[in-house]
């Protein structure tokens, strides 16, 4: 696992249920109050690069090896809010080892660590007890992930989008992974994220969706995770949409163009004319938007289409 090499550890755990969890790290504040320096064989502090020179470097977090339980844990406050941080740091500069060490790694590769461990973890039920049947041959078909390969190649060329340059991409409510297939297959890996956890067990058993980029996350809070760093923001079947439900889908719609980077572009798929008219509507004072049938649709997959560039 990432966060292994990273630290050049063995065996290890986080000790927050869940990576939203990981923004309050109300059990790791708990936690780390307790820790008595007698259970301590060696503590690794972890700081973030510097980007520029003569910057400070930031703690992230500290590990330690608790001799009792044999092996490592990890606390970490690399997503979580100032003041939870400033209190973080007063308890970990508090804890002391006879073995002490440092390690400075990338943000985002310890952020994909971080990712990881809950992903692993869900896939082997410690934060979900998912029934999954993994017998279904047709979860994933064909047809429409070449359909969406398509749409997502003419939105590209029509945007002039080089995918080679290094793209940040987010896919909200991606579920299993099913419309994920075509932006991997596309050479396309982006950020996923859905609610749903048994959703994204599913698509990490299958091997759809990637370890170190799915995440079990309230697409309504984007922009609590997340800040101005994404290039592009699909999100496919993003309905159902109707007047009824306009309320609970525009809190996520709202929260895209604060995750997006200046001019950053979106590409949304849904069942029907009707629902692609309630995006643009609410998108409409953010983006410069437009609808289009799409042709290659099975008549219900990805039949309607919004694309937009935030303003």
């Amino acid at each position: 696992m990432e966060l292994n090499e990273l630290l050049g550890i063995g065996d290890f755990m986080l000790v927050e249920e869940s990576y939203a969890d990981q923004k309050w790290i109300g059990r790791t504040l708990e936690y780390l109050g307790k820790v008595k320096e007698e259970d301590v064989a060696e503590t690794i502090r972890i700081f973030a690069e510097s980007i520029g020179k003569g910057e400070d470097k930031e703690l992230i977090g500290i590990a330690i090896y608790d001799k009792s339980l044999g092996f490592w844990i990890i606390f970490t406050d690399v997503i979580s809010d100032m003041r939870s941080k400033e209190e973080f740091e007063a308890l970990a500069s508090g804890i002391h080892a006879d073995r002490e060490r440092e390690v400075e790694v990338v943000r985002e590769k310890f952020r994909e660590g971080v990712i990881e461990f809950y992903s692993v973890g869900l896939v082997n039920r410690l934060f979900c007890d998912c029934n999954l049947n993994l017998k279904e041959e047709s979860f994933y078909p064909r047809e429409r992930t070449e359909a969406l390969k398509k749409v997502l190649s003419a939105f590209f060329r029509e945007n002039n989008i080089n995918m080679a340059g290094n793209k940040k991409t987010l896919e909200v409510g991606s579920g299993d992974g099913g419309a994920t297939i075509a932006l991997h297959e596309l050479g396309i890996f982006p950020i996923t994220v859905d609610i749903d956890k048994c959703e994204i067990c599913k698509g990490l058993e299958e091997g759809v969706l990637e370890p170190r980029h799915s995440i079990v996350l309230d697409c309504s809070v984007l922009s609590s995770f997340f800040g101005k760093e994404f290039d592009l923001v699909f999100g496919f079947m993003v309905g159902k949409i109707t007047p009824f439900e306009r309320f609970r889908w525009e809190k996520i719609l709202r929260e895209v163009p604060k995750v997006l980077k200046s001019k950053g572009k979106v590409l949304f798929t849904v069942s029907s004319e009707e629902e692609a008219r309630i995006v643009n509507e609410i998108l409409n004072d953010e983006f410069e938007g437009e609808i289009k049938e799409n042709r290659e649709s099975d008549g219900y997959f990805d039949h309607w289409i919004y694309t937009g560039e935030l303003h």
